[in-house]
């Protein structure tokens, strides 16, 4: 390691190759307490029913498309405790919680396959977080019971069910099942940043359509099984289940709580008169101080919170949410389109438009520039808004913290008959090897080398932790 100093611009950048990060306790993390465990309480003090269930959303002009969706209904609990979606189109609704909060959720399946609802990035109990050895069957119900112990920031739900032939989780969220979940604190509300109207949720995610506006997912054949191991990519940008989405706007700051969450795109965002990207936090919650970059990677399941100000626009003005364009990886450029449709590169003779005779499906390859939406200013109004110069620093940690940081713990990411493969092991749910156990309320130091020629965001369920350094491309 260079240095114990963490770089925020280092935490923010994306990079392919290996990346040291440091692995924080969740329940330091999170309160300072010890790990979360089942509460024992009878009444909760919020409470809901969400039922995953079949519908159709107004998407594309003409037909509806048929949708996955959840629906959500306050039980007890603050008014804003859940804020349901939009009825003409498909994202669960927004969840906002706070640190302490004893959360109850009554789930119903009315699907047709089992699914799960998996509280991505918070800290629950194993038995209560959704995930796939424990599905809701089919017409079941299961009820999510635990204490909210995260740190304030921007979280997100969705199913996690592997399935037979595993496979699931990316369909069931692809045809709708996700949510955002927000976690609030007096703290933050003493910062004054833009809240209610100026506190916007957005969705980013890509999807594909068929001629009758029915929405598909994975080609059949080969080319199937070549975005099943490269990622699945849309070729039309949805923004809370809205094409071409535009916001009207008054001149004054925003709060945009952005999620990506697309199956395998990656956003290079940035606005569309280059004006700075003002960073609040991130998915592990509010940084230290704001702090502006020219743009901002945004990989599947990362999540952003930023800060715009249209105070000085006038009337009339648009301002596009934009990604550029960037080198996706060596398979992924492979893959691209060529000039006249079909696939281009080293892969085309093969897979493309040679013996296969398939093509790319998606008219936006991955690194392609296009808008995401836009923001219109339809109106003027004073405001009292300033941008903080300190917002809430992070729980303080160094490498000197870790046990291990003179000897980070490798996890090396390989492709391998179209499958992929950590320290040369597929994941099968069960088995636990002697190099994945860790101590418990331990720090340590990992570092991760992707040498699949793919980009690959990387998590870990109900944990944070801080970017140390990233390689360069390779």
């Amino acid at each position: 390691m260079k240095s114990d100093q963490l770089s925020r611009r280092k935490f923010l950048q994306f990079g392919i190759g290996a990346v040291p990060m440091l692995m924080i306790p969740a329940a330091i993390a999170a309160t300072g307490h010890v790990q979360a465990s089942a509460s024992k309480v009878v009444h909760p003090n919020v409470e809901i029913t969400m039922d995953a269930g079949v519908g159709h959303a107004a998407i594309l002009d003409g037909t509806p498309t048929k949708v996955w969706r959840y629906r959500g209904h306050l039980v007890r609990g603050r008014a804003n405790a859940l804020t349901p979606g939009d009825r003409n189109s498909y994202p669960g609704p927004v969840l906002r919680l706070r640190p302490g909060d004893h959360f109850r959720a009554h789930i119903t399946n009315h699907l047709t396959e089992a699914t799960t609802v998996h509280w991505h990035g918070l800290h629950v109990p194993s038995e209560m977080d959704g995930q796939p050895r424990l599905p809701i069957a089919p017409g079941a119900a299961f009820t999510a019971d635990f204490i909210v112990k995260d740190r304030p920031g921007i979280y997100w739900y969705h199913p996690h069910p592997h399935g037979p032939d595993g496979g699931r989780t990316g369909f069931q969220v692809y045809h709708g099942l996700a949510g955002l979940l927000i976690i609030d604190s007096p703290e933050e509300a003493s910062l004054g940043l833009p809240s209610g109207e100026q506190d916007l949720p957005l969705v980013i995610q890509d999807r594909r359509f068929d001629s009758d506006n029915q929405l598909v997912y994975l080609a059949q054949g080969m080319q199937g099984m070549r975005e099943r191991m490269m990622g699945f990519l849309g070729d039309r940008i949805v923004v809370n289940g809205k094409v071409d989405h535009r916001l009207d706007v008054a001149t004054k700051p925003y709060r945009l709580r952005l999620l990506n969450g697309s199956n395998s795109r990656i956003y290079k965002l940035a606005w569309s008169d280059g004006r700075p990207m003002t960073v609040l936090g991130v998915q592990g919650g509010l940084l230290a101080r704001p702090i502006k970059r020219p743009y901002l990677t945004l990989a599947p399941a990362e999540r952003i919170d930023l800060w715009v100000d249209f105070s000085h626009s006038p009337v009339g003005d648009n301002l596009r949410l934009v990604s550029h364009e960037f080198k996706a990886g060596m398979m992924a450029g492979m893959m691209t389109r060529g000039s006249d449709g079909k696939s281009g590169g080293m892969m085309s003779g093969m897979m493309g438009n040679g013996m296969m005779g398939a093509e790319v499906a998606s008219k936006l390859p991955l690194g392609s520039a296009f808008d995401v939406m836009a923001f219109h200013v339809d109106r003027h109004e004073k405001h009292a808004f300033k941008l903080p110069d300190r917002l809430v620093a992070a729980p303080a940690l160094t490498v000197r913290d870790a046990k291990n940081r003179n000897q980070p713990r490798r996890f090396e990411l390989t492709m391998r008959m179209m499958q992929g493969l950590i320290n040369g092991r597929r994941f099968d749910g069960t088995h636990v090897a002697d190099d994945e156990v860790v101590d418990l309320n331990s720090v340590e130091v990992w570092e991760f080398d992707n040498r699949s020629m793919l980009p690959h965001p990387m998590h870990v369920h109900g944990l944070q932790f801080l970017v140390l350094q990233r390689s360069q491309d390779r």
